[in-house]
């Protein structure tokens, strides 16, 4: 890709900025977190959109740095974040509005790390997945392997799972869930695969695992060219499976191309300008999944009509069926990302692209005449979307024109939209993970 690992990177050091204040160990008082609760809220500067004056903040510990991501996610109306607690970590959940906690689990301890090993994740993580009509949330970690077993796979990721609407101070795992793996050629990714959670590393080939987060079951997936029944070895060497339907696993070739083995086909869900069932000279065949969320994925594809110009669009994941597409001279990420969503769930975007899939049209924000192009990190219910560009400014496309605009120096960005505001997040001096949510003007 060109920009977009560039501005990948500006979009985690924009949410990042620096903040005041400094964790504990955990061991925290939850009582008020603003106007509603009793203490002062500290004015921030956020978008014109949002009042930096009121909303709520909350001091999460100092909390291990992953290189890519914070342990922070904005769903169904509420906020979840890891934290520290004893001797491991909780998940703790929060109404998004108020900041009241719903519901803390109980501390898991996270599998020892080798400081060696090259795959380590740098601390736990937490994912939301959707199934269905219910909402998981997924704490995981990626450690050292203590079962004795003598396999060629010295790691595991340990997953904690947890229903959205639980309740209650110490609430346990639904499923506490190990996965062996092994990361001697890379990191572990887990992200929301559709109809589970999905686990991808690579060691001698490419390698995925589901698990279901209803039942706790674990399906892997060591040789997906085997579900492909036309397989040959021009169309299928090197595929991976690359979300998962409720109908089975979607699986994409190495050079793309996506399908579902006995479902839908790349050929049959393809937006307009693009050429399906096409082999190009290098071999590549037409149409890559760049991320799943909230039960649609969004897809690339090579423009019928130019070499370096794509086509992308967004998809009902179950059926393939074609919801929004736009055409935007933006590559995008090499690996499948996560995408953004607004709260009601119409609004979907992954770097410079933006759906509404709703209305079913679709918005290019790379760079075009000198303007920077704007990588997307929230979205709101009536389409405005936030971002930041390649040198790390922050931007806001309004609703009515389209138009990126620059935010004044020094605004945060938000990380998240949400029903009536916005969620922040950034790291102190000491390292202590900040969350704020300020309300709707």
């Amino acid at each position: 890709m060109r920009t977009t690992r560039t501005a990948l990177a500006a979009a985690l050091a924009a949410v990042l900025l620096a903040g005041c204040g400094s964790g504990d160990d955990g061991e925290r008082d939850d009582a008020g977190r603003g106007p509603d609760g009793g203490h002062a809220t500290p004015r921030l500067d956020v978008p014109p959109a949002f009042d930096g004056g009121r909303g709520w903040d909350e001091e999460a510990g100092r909390m291990p740095s992953a290189t890519d991501t914070e342990p922070v996610v904005a769903v169904g109306g509420t906020v979840a974040h890891v934290e520290p607690s004893g001797d491991g970590y909780a998940v703790r959940v929060r109404d998004g509005a108020t900041g009241e906690v719903r519901w803390t689990s109980t501390a898991q301890r996270l599998p020892v790390t080798d400081p060696d090993a090259p795959g380590g994740s740098g601390g736990p993580r937490l994912t939301a997945v959707r199934q269905g009509d219910r909402t998981y949330l997924a704490l995981w970690a990626v450690g050292e392997r203590t079962d004795g077993a003598l396999s060629d796979e010295k790691e595991v990721v340990r997953i904690g799972v947890y229903p959205l609407d639980a309740s209650g101070d110490s609430v346990a795992p639904l499923h506490d869930v190990q996965v062996p793996v092994n990361t001697q050629e890379g990191s572990v990714q887990a992200r929301d695969g559709g109809a589970g959670l999905l686990l991808s590393w690579r060691s001698a080939g490419e390698h995925r695992a589901v698990v279901d987060p209803g039942t706790g079951r674990v399906t892997r997936y060591d040789d997906p060219a085997a579900l492909i029944p036309d397989c040959d070895s021009a169309m299928c060497a090197g595929s991976a499976v690359v979300a998962v339907t409720p109908e089975g696993p979607v699986v994409g070739g190495t050079s793309g191309g996506i399908r579902v083995p006995g479902g839908w086909s790349g050929e049959d869900i393809a937006p307009e300008g693009v050429e399906t069932g096409r082999t190009f000279v290098s071999g590549e065949q037409n149409g890559t999944l760049a991320g799943v969320r909230d039960g649609m994925f969004v897809a690339r594809w090579r423009a019928a009509d130019a070499a370096d110009a794509y086509v992308w669009s967004a998809h009902d994941l179950a059926s393939g069926r074609l919801l929004a597409s736009t055409v935007c001279d933006d590559d995008g990420p090499d690996a499948p990302g996560e995408p953004v969503a607004s709260p009601n769930g119409t609004r979907l975007g992954l770097g410079a692209v933006l759906f509404d899939v709703e209305a079913g049209t679709g918005r290019c924000l790379a760079a075009e005449d000198g303007r920077p192009g704007v990588t997307v990190t929230a979205v709101t219910d009536d389409g405005t979307a936030y971002g930041t560009t390649s040198s790390g400014a922050g931007a806001v496309v309004p609703k009515g024109t389209g138009t990126p605009e620059a935010l004044p120096g020094g605004t945060l960005v938000p990380a998240a939209a949400l029903d009536e505001g916005a969620l922040f997040v950034r790291r102190g001096d000491d390292g202590a993970l900040r969350l704020s949510v300020r309300r709707a003007r």
